[in-house]
């Protein structure tokens, strides 16, 4: 078999020059490596080509990656009609809700359809599986059915560590497929 090629085959042209290459790139970052070429064509006729147009772009590639700016990092959601749901709880003490002057500290169970973004919300006391558990049979009840996809964070009562993943526990599987479902049966009945 061949050695792999460790070795180049050419070396750097532009090395004597490349404080002006990397001059042009501050100014304009987007300036193209055949646009730059051209320029340096015309400035230095006798010394380059356009046949060092590929040398040149490796040079800007690697420029960019080193020295260009950040490129902004998108994760995009493909939202589907019928498919998802959310919930998560959100902290209401900081409102200073009052009940015949007494602070109310409370939290929502907040629960949304992020394609519709139809949305219920009901009250509980804490982060717990049956706060989790009332909260979202009673979102799906007045929905009328259950999303194939559910998200919600890693709420301890929900969530279990095995083997150093997060896995929900049997209980929340269970309550989320079979709760609605026996709802349903009883009030069938």
């Amino acid at each position: 078999m061949k050695k792999a090629r460790t070795w180049k085959t050419r070396s750097n042209i532009f090395v004597d020059i490349w404080s002006e290459i990397e001059d042009m790139l501050n100014r304009s970052p987007k300036l193209h490596a055949t646009t730059i070429l051209s320029t340096v064509i015309n400035k230095y006729p006798d010394k380059f080509k356009f046949s060092h147009k590929r040398t040149l772009q490796r040079l800007v590639q690697s420029w960019r990656i080193n020295n260009g700016a950040d490129k902004e990092v998108i994760f995009a959601q493909e939202l589907k009609p019928g498919m998802q749901s959310q919930s998560d709880y959100t902290v209401m003490n900081d409102l200073f809700i009052t009940i015949a002057g007494e602070q109310f500290d409370h939290l929502l169970f907040h629960f949304m359809l992020p394609y519709s973004c139809w949305e219920h919300a009901s009250i509980c006391y804490s982060e717990s599986f049956e706060s989790l558990s009332e909260g979202y049979d009673n979102a799906v009840w007045i929905l009328g059915g259950v999303m194939p996809e559910h998200r919600t964070d890693n709420l301890s009562a929900a969530t279990k560590t095995a083997k150093s993943k997060r896995a929900f526990t049997e209980k929340l599987l269970i309550t989320t497929l079979i709760s609605p479902l026996r709802r349903h049966l009883n009030q069938s009945s």
